[in-house]
């Protein structure tokens, strides 16, 4: 079975390398009015689609030189693969696989034609999204792991674990179907995985791959074991994407429903969260359950396919990018939720933090963010510990932590001999 995922990789490498995208070089594409159209690329189908649509029309309305065809899939990763695009949007733990698959280019020449660098960034930008060789993404985007909470049940935001601990023992006195906050069994798990490592100042990166079998970890990775099964502090069986559906009471325990006062989740949830408690809905850092503060984050990069070569294209390009990295226009992006890492656009979001509340409470998680590592296939890397090792955590009440080690002994096992089909060795 092994065999066969690492023959998939290498086939799926050399593929990725082989495809061509952007013009490849040749003549930049112009409208029947002669407008020099580009094609961007996004996954942004959920809710914050409309808010970037905003940024792309307005340019188009902006000027008569350039047009911006703007393409939203939620598999847009597959259209990359497989289609001509002129800019694209890559989160920042995969700019190391599509670099060394050579399907983007350096970005920085780019940047300088459209006034930015990375300086103008906050400083937590940099390590997402430059290389030894250059920068391989405009930084748009942290979303780091959220809390929503709801100040009915919490009047108060939990700081730490021990409010967490607090907090269920007061609504568990009221109601044995409330709970402080959920831990899901899959979904968003990556970003509980990282935070704990985060918070508990573990290293995972070991040379090209990363390294799960640290003690350390699985003693940081048992809190979300004893958060089910020893402080009742979420309920046990929750499925994909729990800890909001919890949250919003839409979950059946046995033949009961079960409800959360917090949600440890995904910023993307915040126009569903938002229309159900309106004026009681609460917004704060990711709680500390580890030894420090500190969370992780995703985030979204503006990239440049490599074969994209043509100067009027360039010159669109430029122009589009400018133009999204004014303040005024990039606020549309924080009005969806997310939280820009432009620091002017910060700045604006500062003075009007009732019109932007989830992306200026998330800034001030910026200090303590954390990325994913730069290696290869990152996803890859993670999956033993998303589908099988998260899931253990949190299902299996008897778990002990030698057979978590050899669960993340077998992940790293996995991780290593996918670092090994990376082109660069």
């Amino acid at each position: 079975m092994k065999k066969v995922l690492l023959s998939t990789l290498l086939v799926g490498s050399l593929f990725l390398a082989a495809c061509g995208n952007g013009s490849g070089g040749g003549n930049a594409n112009e409208t029947e009015d002669g407008k020099v159209q580009i094609t961007f690329l996004n996954g942004f189908t959920g809710g914050d689609g409309g808010y970037m649509k905003k940024i792309t029309d307005g340019f188009n309305e902006s000027q008569d030189e350039y047009l911006v065809e703007e393409v939203q899939d939620k598999d847009h990763y597959t259209k990359f693969k497989t289609g001509d695009y002129d800019l694209v949007v890559i989160h920042a733990n995969n700019l190391e696989t599509y670099k060394q698959d050579g399907m983007i280019q350096d970005i920085n020449p780019l940047m300088e034609q459209a006034g930015l660098s990375i300086g103008d960034f906050h400083e937590a930008a940099e390590n997402l999204v430059t290389f030894d060789d250059g920068t391989y993404g405009i930084p748009l985007d942290i979303h780091p792991l959220t809390a929503f909470y709801n100040k009915q049940l919490s009047p108060e935001a939990p700081e730490n674990y021990e409010d967490l601990v607090a907090l269920t023992e007061e609504l568990q006195s009221q109601d044995p179907n409330l709970y402080a906050a959920g831990v899901p069994n899959a979904g968003l798990v990556e970003y509980y995985i990282m935070t704990a490592a985060i918070q508990n100042n573990i290293e995972l990166l070991d040379g090209n791959h990363l390294n799960f079998a640290q003690e350390e970890l699985a003693d940081a990775l048992m809190v979300y074991h004893d958060m089910v099964w020893k402080d009742n502090i979420s309920p046990a069986g929750l499925g994909l994407d729990g800890e909001f559906q919890a949250f919003m009471k839409q979950v059946e325990e046995g033949n009961t429903g079960v409800q959360t006062a917090v949600a440890l989740t995904g910023p993307w949830y915040y126009q569903a969260v938002s229309e159900t408690y309106g004026e009681d809905l609460g917004i704060t850092s990711m709680p500390q359950i580890g030894d420090e503060p500190g969370v992780y984050g995703g985030s979204h990069t503006i990239a440049l396919p490599s074969s994209v070569t043509d100067e009027k294209e360039m010159e669109a390009i430029s122009a589009f990018v400018e133009y999204m990295y004014q303040p005024e226009n990039l606020a549309n992006w924080a009005e969806s939720g997310q939280a820009p890492l432009h620091t002017a656009t910060l700045d604006l979001i500062a003075e009007d933090p009732e019109k932007y509340p989830l992306a200026n409470e998330n800034a001030k998680q910026f200090d303590t963010v954390t990325g994913a590592p730069q290696v290869y296939q990152f996803g890859e890397q993670m999956r033993y510990m998303i589908e099988n090792v998260f899931s253990m955590l949190v299902t299996e009440e008897n778990l002990t932590k030698e057979d978590l080690m050899a669960e993340l002994q077998i992940a790293t096992d996995n991780a290593q001999q996918i670092a090994d089909t990376a082109p660069e060795q």
